[in-house]
């Protein structure tokens, strides 16, 4: 009962703040980048509630807390130096001065404007459209898992609640809604995670006793199945530089105040990611002191005993019960998206489970709303308002991205009804292709002068195309490293491309670096 009050409460706060973006949004400015007024500790919240989300907490820490073990602590570290911290440096004075002497909102318009050329506008803008889907389902499939697991809602009931509550406040109060959320949110992931990581490690023994624990039974559980080492530097490089791609994450970039609160922004969303992953990732890789891989069919409902998860025999040893199992070609394997929400369901405190509860339905909210505005500004703003010939002050795109925000979230739900095999995978390939295609390409266009179109066409298309390539040929349980692979590709392709074209005009490059 005190779980739904909590709940409700929490939503109640989530919609009425949307009331209040939308009587602070008035133009699609207003709508997409807040009037770029954000300042620095809300944009550290936002970034670092956008980053992470249900995919991380259910889909990443599961998986890959089982299959690297401690190893999967590097993917924390990696996150919050590479992913926070140097991001901030690298990527945050260029794009949002770069973005302001451009005059755009949106990171198809920015490749439009720095080449003059439209054509990649347009590619973009439907890439990102297309390819944000899988990961937007990604985040409703894993909060459909855990109000299933945690709650006992109907799976295909819980994604419907989610996908109304998220459309209605973000369709009502865009980015001023979507970032003031963000840090109401935060705040919850910040104190449900530290709780969490203290409890379990608690019962586990102590910190001691649960390193020791993880690292004697992950050896035991996998045996010869331990990945290798580039397994886990190709999951740590996707993650982590794989945002640098993301316009979702690019985004914050270019609504902060100005150039002088980066720094601060900086360090608050380091601290802030660094205990965020730090605890998801460290809880998946203790599912190896309460669980072990199942033997049978017959032995999937002994996961989700509460009397057995986390009862200590006569040494005081935690004894392992059969982890959460289903069955494929007639082999009972893991069923690594249903790992964590079973973890907490049976062996957190009722009280903690709510705020765990809430924890992950913040960061997927945070994440969701995100990816949604970001998707559908493609058509709204980048192809329609154009084509249209439209000024700022118009309310027409204003109107179409209220409504492809909602189309977005029905054919993400559509997607999440699927129950595509893994989360980790369905993420891969959304991240793959997205950051595969605009990672160099930003990148080089923020630093380098030299860089043509051509270039950052043929960058696109390189690290679009290996990515799906490598999918398909490498197989799914390999997709963080293809994803990988593909955002390595263009930085080797654009310079030569660009060598061999024609340079941009004075005047564009100009306009772009000035100070």
């Amino acid at each position: 009962m005190l779980l739904w009050i909590l709940i409700i409460a929490f939503i109640g706060v989530t919609l009425g703040v949307g009331i209040w973006g939308m009587r602070k949004t008035s133009t699609l400015n207003d709508f997409f980048i807040g009037g770029r007024t954000l300042n620095p500790w809300v944009a550290a919240f936002s970034y670092g509630t956008s980053y992470f989300s249900a995919v991380m907490f259910i889909g990443f820490a599961g998986k890959l807390g089982w299959g690297f073990g401690l190893n999967v602590l590097w993917i924390s570290l990696g996150n919050t130096l590479l992913g926070c911290l140097l991001a901030w440096f690298v990527l945050g004075y260029r794009t949002r001065r770069m973005t302001q002497n451009l005059n755009v909102m949106t990171m198809p318009e920015f490749f439009d404007k720095r080449y003059n050329a439209p054509n990649l506008k347009i590619f973009s803008a439907i890439l990102i459209f297309l390819f944000m889907l899988p990961y937007s389902a990604s985040v409703f499939q894993g909060l459909g898992y855990l109000f299933e697991i945690s709650l006992n809602i109907e799976y295909t009931t819980a994604l419907i609640f989610m996908c109304v509550i998220t459309a209605i406040y973000l369709v009502m109060g865009g980015f001023h809604a979507m970032t003031f959320n963000d840090f109401i949110q935060g705040t919850i992931m910040l104190l449900g995670s530290s709780l969490m990581f203290f409890i379990l490690v608690g019962k586990a023994g102590g910190l001691e006793t649960t390193i020791q624990t993880i690292q004697t039974n992950y050896v035991l559980h996998l045996g010869d199945q331990i990945p290798p080492w580039y397994m886990v530097a190709g999951v740590v490089f996707m993650t982590s530089f794989g945002v640098w791609g993301l316009p979702q994450m690019v985004q914050k970039f270019y609504a902060i105040k100005d150039e002088k609160q980066i720094l601060r922004g900086a360090i608050v969303s380091t601290i802030f990611s660094f205990i965020i992953v730090f605890a998801a990732y460290f809880m998946g890789s203790m599912t190896h002191v309460f669980y072990e891989p199942p033997a049978t069919e017959q032995v999937q409902a002994a996961a989700s005993s509460p009397e057995q998860l986390g009862q200590k025999d006569a040494e005081g040893k935690i004894q392992t019960v059969p982890a959460p199992s289903v069955v494929k070609n007639g082999k009972t394997v893991i069923d690594y998206d249903k790992l964590i929400p079973d973890l907490m369901k049976t062996q957190l405190p009722d009280l903690l489970m709510i705020v765990l509860v809430l924890l992950v339905l913040s960061a997927s909210m945070s994440t969701l709303a995100s990816l949604i505005l970001v998707s559908s500004s493609a058509i709204a703003i980048d192809l329609y308002k154009e084509q249209a010939q439209l000024d700022d002050s118009s309310t027409k795109p204003l109107i179409l991205i209220r409504f492809l925000s909602g189309l977005f979230i029905l054919i993400s739900f559509l997607i999440a009804m699927s129950k595509f095999d893994v989360i980790v995978t369905l993420m891969s390939i959304s991240w793959g292709a997205v950051a595969g295609a605009f990672m160099a390409p930003f990148l080089y266009s923020l630093y380098w002068k030299r860089v043509t179109k051509w270039g950052i066409c043929a960058g696109m298309i390189s690290g679009l195309t290996t990515c799906i390539v490598l999918f398909f040929v490498m197989g799914p349980e390999y997709s963080p490293l293809s994803a990988s692979i593909a955002m390595v590709v263009p930085f080797f392709v654009i310079p030569p491309v660009s060598l061999l074209t024609t340079p941009p005009e004075e005047a564009l490059i100009e306009k772009a670096f000035q100070k």
